[in-house]
């Protein structure tokens, strides 16, 4: 008998995390259905509705939610446009189906020092900010639903991501002769796409034991070091120019329950990632027209 090809539905198929994740499930065998919510409006309970009810999807993989400039754009408060749209799943949704989002390092407040964070130390010290404090309540919503994962995130690196996030940052300048600069030197955790690419399709393949996982490798890195990795790759030896002294909040997960869930992950060094970044990043630029 053939085996049933699984369908899921995806949001947030238009950001980093996304465009690196869709091709990825597509080409390991699920079929995946992926509206965009510049196309469709994922607070409008009824289209919500009719979506599933079309769909049938088996699996909810909720990538994305509004972030803090969207939120702005449309002129309401974020931790309540992002509970209507997680409702809107959560409320439609099969309770016998599982629902997995990607959750926030910044639920664990980073006006302090987040240094290797625990899932168990969830709401010791409750974040203010904007974003964080929305991270943080739709976790408080995701415990009392059993079929919905958090999939929690420090920070995430590859092709596409944003030019202000520091390992593009660093390449870029490098790659255009100038120096690297850094505002004040940090230590965070920084996983591959790839390797969150593979730890995704493991859990929708095979649904953890546990519900509140920190994705993120076992070591962490600091932007300084992340210069001298450019450097070490690049034949151009850019200057690192560090504005503050000292060091700013680290900001670094836990991973023993990850490791303990998927024995067998091995995560990609920081010089083998940078080095993929770098090559990237350097065809990217070759492949531009000349200026005028």
């Amino acid at each position: 008998m053939t085996k049933k090809t699984k369908k899921i539905l995806m949001t947030g198929s238009g950001g980093f995390v996304g465009k690196n994740i869709l091709p990825y499930l597509r080409s390991n065998g699920f079929e995946v259905v992926a509206p965009r919510s510049k196309n469709f409006d994922f607070t409008d309970t009824a289209a919500v509705q009719n979506l599933l009810k079309q769909e049938k999807p088996d699996i909810l993989l909720l990538a994305g939610f509004y972030g803090i400039n969207d939120v702005k754009n449309i002129a309401k408060d974020i931790y309540e446009v992002n509970l209507k749209i997680f409702n809107n799943f959560v409320d439609n949704f099969p309770s016998n189906k599982h629902i997995f989002t990607f959750g926030s390092g910044a639920e664990f407040n980073k006006a302090y020092p987040i240094i290797k964070a625990k899932e168990s130390e969830l709401g010791k010290n409750i974040p203010q900010d904007l974003y964080g404090n929305a991270k943080y309540k739709i976790s408080e919503e995701i415990k009392k639903h059993p079929n919905v994962y958090n999939l929690r995130l420090f920070g995430v690196y590859g092709p596409g991501e944003l030019e202000s996030r520091f390992p593009t940052h660093a390449i870029k300048q490098n790659l255009a002769g100038q120096a690297i600069t850094i505002r004040q030197n940090v230590f965070f955790d920084y996983l591959w796409t790839s390797d969150l690419c593979k730890i995704v399709l493991e859990f929708l393949n095979n649904p953890p034991s546990e519900r509140f996982i920190n994705l993120t490798p076992t070591k962490s890195i600091s932007l300084e070091e992340i210069s001298n990795i450019v450097n070490e790759i690049s034949p151009f030896k850019s200057q690192i120019i560090t504005a503050k002294s000292g060091l700013a909040n680290e900001y670094s997960g836990d991973n023993t329950l990850l490791c303990q869930l998927l024995p067998n992950l091995i995560f990609t060094t920081y010089k083998e990632g940078i080095k993929q970044l770098y090559q990237y990043l350097k065809n990217e630029v070759s492949l531009q027209p000349p200026q005028n």
